[in-house]
């Protein structure tokens, strides 16, 4: 008697072979699949199977039988069971509408890339024409212009060549480099007025010939919108070249175009990637910035084409006279948002946003020469000033003529804490109100003794300045201070004003070693006593007496300029961008606000969580967004949109719980992927720690040889041990970084813990994260907390003594 069964049918991850080819396909270790809505893992025993044309590979199950392949043709469904049970047997029609459906999708795309692509060579290859005609019409005017006798003949081919130069000047030619990756999303909609539209969005706006659009640039933001906020099959309102415009999005797709070859289909959660061979499969869409970087073997910052949520989108699109505050935790996006921000507002308003008139501020030189790289391929002219704060810093103070040495002396505890305390802005206008005060004083009592008979005049004049930088601008632009009956007395007392105004290492030292200036500005912080003051006032007088300044001062003397009103330390930017904000003191970041132009277009990326350099600010109610409020009080301009993203596209699951339990806090943002389990490895020598390491980084380099992979020991010399170590076990691709230029390449790079941050990596190996490494305190915490954050798909933590806080106790070493 024959059992009757139902067969399951189960879609594997599918092929499309090209037309009239044949490929072999080979079951390996079980796939884990959907069946019938359920997840479920089957085995299988290898098989080869050959199939021609374009159809679906499927394990079937048939009763108790093992489960085999199956590939069915499209066109030809085979309507009985394949092993001939007596069961008739039909393939899910879901499930075969769903394949019908990614055929179309794939030939369609195909076809809109190859039309596309073929359309912007005409059009070049038409530009270039026109070029070569304009350079022999101009090359036979110049050879007439030779062989011309009278100057009257000579003056009118000149005319000549210019009208034709003019004529050419006005065509717009365009660079072929955009074939190289001609659009990267693809947007489909049904209008109610115009019925079906299409947009293909890129890095570029490309037209042909007759002046249509092909390819949209992406800051197009009336049409990019609809891109990245609308999902397929929503109603959209919106503005679009001044009309009201409704409709559907019918899709939206991310294409990779990559050297005019279609590569990879993004839609609706579904991912379609193209093979080797030009076969088509579906694969996981749970992918991390770091896992798309592996396949191209560019582990740069991800561009636009990874930004596709609204709230990143919407960050990048604030209006230009407006400071945004990005807040999130580590791999949100923050940096990406930030400089596409740039990128979109040099293009709305180029002349203004000059590259020129752009500065960004990075944490450290590794950011700061890629980001010089990267711009440029963003959209934005070179030319943007791209440093670390104190580099600024330094080239502000050159060209204002103020010339110094640092110490590098290591600093008192106390000290630190008085200069990086906030209250240091007020200690700065607290000394320069003092200083108008009595250099006004002295003027004017100077004038009494010289018997100035319009000395009532001149008091009123400066009675009515309350600013000391407007004192200065007085001394400098006020008629009646160098005028009248006495100018020659005058302009001496104004000339040893202002001699002594630019004595500006005077007045630092000045205000720090002020006792009473101090304790009238600190004196509710009952944690600073008597011992620290006289510290500080020590440590002043020794930097003082040898002309040198320490590294915490880099701020005090910048605001210090700034509200003196010296031109030099207020570049007035259009734009500033500051990256990894937690970092920097309130006053650095004060100076920084107060180095834009009125506008007040300024991008700050920060997250208290990844705080690893000194005390702790921006500590009050409102933490950033209430510190960039009253700076903004204090020159009553612009206005904040602080915006929180809240989705974090780099780590895994569980390397950003790990990274949160290192912390103490609860999970501040949603991590989508999924991913392998941390491996803490406990060894019981240095030795030990070493050759596990090596064997760790030897295995995944076999399986992903195109992954950038960092070794990262908490202190340098441990890092140079470190890379002599694994360099000896004969470990390849290995890299040294410290400080100045980081290589995106793939390989291993061996690092210190304050190098990587800012830095992303497929995966992270962490070398003895001990208690005597990272101490348990907010700082060690923080900065273990950036290293674990580093890495996107793996992390491996291996060491020899006792686990740092968080970490576990780890599991136990191989025999």
């Amino acid at each position: 008697m024959q059992t009757a069964f139902t067969p399951r049918i189960v879609a594997l991850p599918f092929y499309f072979p090209p037309e009239g080819r044949c490929i072999s396909i080979t079951t390996g270790p079980p796939p884990s699949t959907q069946i019938m809505g359920k997840s479920e893992t089957r085995r299988n025993s290898n098989a080869n199977t050959a199939v021609a044309g374009h159809g679906i590979l499927f394990y079937i199950t048939c009763g108790l039988e093992m489960a085999r392949l199956q590939f069915f043709p499209l066109r030809k469904v085979r309507a009985t069971c394949p092993w001939r049970c007596g069961h008739p047997e039909t393939p899910c029609e879901a499930v075969l509408k769903q394949m019908e459906r990614f055929r179309d999708i794939i030939d369609r795309e195909e076809a809109r890339l190859a039309r596309i692509c073929g359309e912007m060579r005409e059009t070049l290859t038409g530009e270039e024409l026109d070029r070569q005609n304009k350079d022999r019409e101009i090359a036979e005017l110049k050879g007439q212009k030779m062989d011309a006798v009278g100057w009257r003949e000579k003056r009118e081919i000149d005319e000549v060549i210019e009208r034709c130069r003019a004529r050419y000047g006005m065509r717009h030619y365009q660079n072929g480099q955009v074939l190289s990756c001609p659009y990267f999303a693809v947007l489909e909609l049904a209008d109610e007025d115009l019925g079906k539209l299409e947009f293909c969005l890129g890095k570029h706006s490309f037209f042909d010939r007759n002046g249509k659009a092909l390819v949209i640039d992406w800051r197009e933001a009336p049409i990019s919108r609809l891109y990245y906020e609308y999902e397929a099959g929503e109603l959209y309102e919106e503005e679009i070249r001044g009309r009201e415009r409704t409709g559907a999005v019918r899709h939206k797709r991310q294409v990779d175009a990559a050297g005019g070859e279609l590569q990879k289909i993004i839609e609706n959660g579904t991912l379609l990637l193209r093979g080797g061979d030009g076969s088509w499969q579906a694969a996981d869409k749970d992918q991390s910035a770091a896992s798309r970087k592996e396949e191209k073997s560019d582990h740069r910052l991800p561009e636009i084409t990874a930004l596709i949520s609204p709230d990143q989108f919407r960050a990048i699109t604030h209006p230009e006279s407006s400071t945004v505050l990005l807040q999130g935790g580590a791999g949100s996006g923050k940096t990406t948002v930030g400089l596409h921000r740039i990128a979109y507002l040099a293009y709305q308003d180029a002349d203004h946003f000059s590259p020129g008139r752009i500065l960004v501020v990075m944490f450290n030189r590794s950011l700061q020469h890629y980001i010089s790289r990267i711009l440029p391929e963003l959209g934005v002219g070179a030319g943007v000033h791209v440093e670390t704060y104190h580099g600024w810093a330094g080239k502000l103070f050159r060209s204002a003529g103020v010339h110094f040495s640092y110490g590098l002396d290591s600093l008192p505890a106390g000290v630190v804490r008085i200069k990086k305390h906030p209250r240091v802005l007020e200690l700065v206008d607290r000394y320069l109100d003092g200083l108008l005060k009595k250099s006004r004083q002295w003027f004017l009592e100077q004038l009494d003794q010289s018997g100035d008979p319009e000395r009532g005049d001149i008091t009123v004049k400066l009675e009515a300045v309350n600013r000391f930088e407007e004192l200065v601008k007085a001394l400098n632009t006020e008629p009646a201070l160098v005028q009248g009956m006495q100018p020659k007395t005058r302009k001496a007392l104004r000339n040893r004003l202002l001699a002594r105004f630019a004595n500006h290492g005077a007045d630092l030292h000045a205000m720090l070693t002020d006792r009473d200036l101090l304790i009238e500005t600190y004196g509710d912080q009952n944690s600073i006593g008597e011992e620290e003051w006289d510290q500080l006032t020590r440590w002043q007088e020794n930097l003082r007496n040898r002309n040198m300044m320490d590294f915490s001062d880099t701020g005090i003397f910048l605001w210090l300029l700034q509200r003196k009103g010296v031109a030099a330390a207020r570049p007035r930017y259009a734009h500033v961008m500051v990256d990894e904000a937690q970092d920097l003191s309130e006053i650095e970041l004060a100076t920084l606000l107060y180095a834009a132009d009125q506008r007040q277009s300024i991008t700050i990326c920060g997250d208290m969580a990844q705080k690893i350099k000194g005390e702790v600010s921006f500590d009050s109610g409102e933490g950033f967004a209430g510190f960039v409020r009253a700076q903004q009080q204090r020159t009553g301009t612009a206005t904040l949109n602080s915006d929180t993203l809240v989705v974090g596209f780099r780590a895994t699951r569980p390397i950003m719980e790990l990274a949160w339990q290192v912390l103490g806090q609860k999970p501040s943002m949603s991590v989508p992927r999924s991913g392998d389990p941390v491996r803490i490895v406990a060894t019981r020598s240095p030795e030990e720690t070493l050759s596990e390491a090596g064997a760790i980084l030897s295995d995944y380099l076999e399986k992903h040889p195109k992954a950038l992979v960092a070794v990262v020991c908490r202190y340098k010399a441990d890092a140079d041990r470190v890379f002599a170590g694994l360099t000896n076990s004969g470990l390849l691709p290995l890299r040294r970084h410290e400080r100045d230029d980081f290589a995106f390449q793939p390989g291993v790079v061996v690092t210190n813990a304050h190098q990587v941050k800012g830095l992303e990596f497929s995966a992270v190996l962490i070398i003895n994260p001990s208690t005597g490494q990272y101490r348990d305190d907010h700082e060690n915490r923080m900065l273990l907390h950036v290293v674990i954050t580093r890495a996107a798909d793996h992390l491996w933590i291996v060491g020899h003594q006792p686990m740092a806080y968080g970490l576990g106790g780890g599991v136990p070493p191989r025999p």
